[in-house]
């Protein structure tokens, strides 16, 4: 071999690697960065919920409720018995809870319970919020009590929300949140919708899929039972109009007072397909009811709903 050849040999073997694409497009006085391999995030474990918030996610206690209903306030109104007949009361109505509570618990159960009754003054709105605040008990739920008696408002004018939006408004106009109309009170587990301004077709409404879509809505909040005080069967159409949308019907019949012959065409109203359950109301005790009342809740003696 020359010495040529052997000098273009060792020329080859000397000379430096030609530079990757990556060393191109930094320059040639770029100093390379090395690679650092990212360690993933460690996952963020919420805060375990608070004693106002249950298992389902739900809040049963609110910091700041828009309505204080007090027992004076219910004794103002005549929702609230006498101290020495408040236990029995409570029993009464703890009564009918647990005979609707199987169905509402059920899978498939629809968690809607529609109060009426066949005529006017039979004691519907009583029933009605005494129902919801003894269902609000319950841990596992919250309830909404909606005043659908948009002809004789008495449950919104009862706890002072007269005037205020409610379930009338909703309906009417598909572009209000019912959710945002909802009042929150003291009472853990329970809130309020009032009825909102009349509406001369309201019949229509109550029937349409929008009314539908509302209560859809309403019972898309986790364990929510929606407890309506609809209005007399015999006297209005509306009341027929809310039947379908009730997983239960409660008829309230007042004792002494309601014919025989309107609980049976109520009932005709609604039709046999109807989950219907009658509430005797306003029985007058004697000693051996007493005794039922107390041990079975039986009797219902108190009074039936006053108009504010």
């Amino acid at each position: 071999m020359s010495l040529i050849e052997r000098a273009l040999q060792k020329a080859r073997v000397n000379r430096p690697a030609p530079p990757t694409h990556e060393a191109r497009d930094r320059g040639p006085n770029t100093v390379p960065v090395p690679i650092v391999t990212e360690v993933p995030s460690q996952p963020i474990v919420p805060p375990p919920p608070t004693a106002a918030v249950v298992a389902k996610g739900f809040p049963r206690i609110v910091s700041t409720p828009q309505l204080t209903i007090s027992d004076a306030m219910l004794r103002e109104k005549g929702l609230r018995a006498l101290p020495e007949d408040e236990q029995q009361q409570r029993a009464e109505y703890r009564h009918i809870k647990h005979g609707l509570l199987p169905e509402l618990r059920a899978p498939d159960g629809k968690r809607t319970v529609v109060i009426t009754s066949a005529l006017q003054g039979e004691g519907k709105s009583f029933s009605a919020a005494h129902l919801a605040m003894s269902l609000a008990v319950e841990p596992d739920y919250t309830v909404l009590l909606v005043d659908a008696d948009v002809i004789r408002p008495n449950l919104t004018r009862t706890f002072g929300l007269a005037g205020r939006p409610g379930i009338m408004d909703a309906v009417v106009d598909p572009s209000v949140d019912v959710q945002s109309l909802i009042v929150t009170t003291n009472i853990e587990g329970l809130s309020l919708l009032p009825a909102g301004r009349p509406h001369e077709n309201a019949t229509e409404h109550f029937a349409s899929a929008r009314m539908r879509e509302v209560i859809e809505q309403l019972l898309a909040v986790p364990n929510r039972i929606v407890v309506i005080d609809s209005l007399p069967l015999l006297l209005t159409t509306e009341a027929r109009a809310l039947s379908p949308v009730a997983g239960q019907i409660i008829l309230v019949v007042r004792a002494e007072s309601t014919a025989q012959s309107a609980v049976m065409q109520a009932l005709e109203l609604l039709g046999e397909g109807a989950n219907v359950k009658l509430v005797l109301n306003a029985v007058v005790r004697t000693k051996a009811l007493g005794y039922l009342g107390a041990e079975y809740g039986y009797g219902y003696n108190y009074n039936a709903e006053k108009t504010p």
